[in-house]
C-alpha cells in the first residue's frame, strides 16, 4: 500500500482510464457482440473501479491525517459516479442501443427513452436504488461473516462510539472480521453506502425540480 499511496496519482489516472475502457467495452460486447455474459464482466470491473478510486482516497487520508486537493478530486470523481453518473450512463446505454441498430440496419429497439424524473417519482427511484445498494450491502457482510467469522476485538469495544471510532480511524483494519482485506473492504464500502444514503434522502427532503403529481 505505500508503493500505491507514493505514485497515488499514477494509480488515479489509470483507474479513469479503466473506468472509460471498461464502460465502452462493456457497451460494445452487449450491443454490437451481443455478448451479455461477457458485458458482466466489464461491468463488474467498472464498479470494483469505483471502489478502488474510493480505497484511494481513503487511504491517503489515513496516511496524511488530513484532507488534501488528492482526496477532494476523489470526492468529486466518486460522488458523480453516485449521483449523476448513473443517469448519464442510463442514457448513455440508450444512446448506443438506438445507434447500433441503425449501424446494423435492423429495427430499432423497442425501449422507452430515459425519463427525466423530477419532485417525488425522483426521490422514490432515489429510495429504490439506496434499498438495493443497502440490500447488497447487507447480504455480502452476511458472507463475510460466515466465510470468516467476527474479529474477536468486537467483543472488547465497550460502546458503539469506540466501535465506529477505531473503525474508521485505525490503520490496522481489526474490524469487524477475522480478515484485514475484508475489513478494508467493508470500512470503504460503508463511507459510499454513508454517502450515498444522505445523498438519496436529501431529494426526499429538498425534491429535484420540486413536487410531482405522483405519489412517493
Amino acid at each position: 500500500m505505500d508503493f500505491i499511496l507514493t505514485h497515488k496519482w499514477a494509480f488515479l489516472i489509470a483507474a479513469e482510464v479503466i473506468f472509460w475502457v471498461s464502460v465502452i467495452t462493456f457497451l460494445i460486447a452487449r450491443y454490437w457482440f451481443g455478448k451479455k455474459a461477457l458485458s458482466a464482466v466489464f461491468l463488474l470491473l467498472f464498479i470494483l473501479n469505483d471502489l478502488w478510486i474510493a480505497t484511494l482516497g481513503f487511504f491517503d487520508y489515513l496516511q496524511t491525517g488530513q484532507f488534501s486537493s488528492y482526496q477532494i478530486i476523489v470526492v468529486v470523481l466518486f460522488l458523480y459516479a453516485i449521483t449523476y453518473g448513473k443517469s448519464d450512463f442510463k442514457k448513455l446505454d440508450y444512446y448506443v442501443q438506438i445507434k447500433v441498430a441503425k449501424w446494423k440496419g435492423l429495427p430499432a429497439p423497442d425501449i422507452e427513452a430515459p425519463k427525466k424524473l423530477v419532485g417525488r417519482e425522483h426521490a422514490k427511484r432515489e429510495r429504490s436504488n439506496l434499498y438495493v445498494h443497502l440490500s447488497v450491502y447487507v447480504a455480502a457482510h452476511l458472507v463475510f461473516f460466515f466465510l470468516v467469522g467476527l474479529s474477536p476485538r468486537v467483543y472488547e469495544m465497550a460502546t458503539w462510539s469506540q466501535f465506529f471510532t477505531e473503525f474508521f480511524s485505525a490503520q490496522e483494519a481489526l474490524l469487524p472480521f477475522q480478515n484485514e482485506t475484508l475489513n478494508n473492504l467493508s470500512r470503504v464500502w460503508t463511507l459510499i453506502l454513508g454517502i450515498d444514503t444522505v445523498i438519496s434522502l436529501s431529494y426526499t427532503v429538498f425534491p429535484k425540480g420540486g413536487s410531482s403529481s405522483s405519489s412517493a
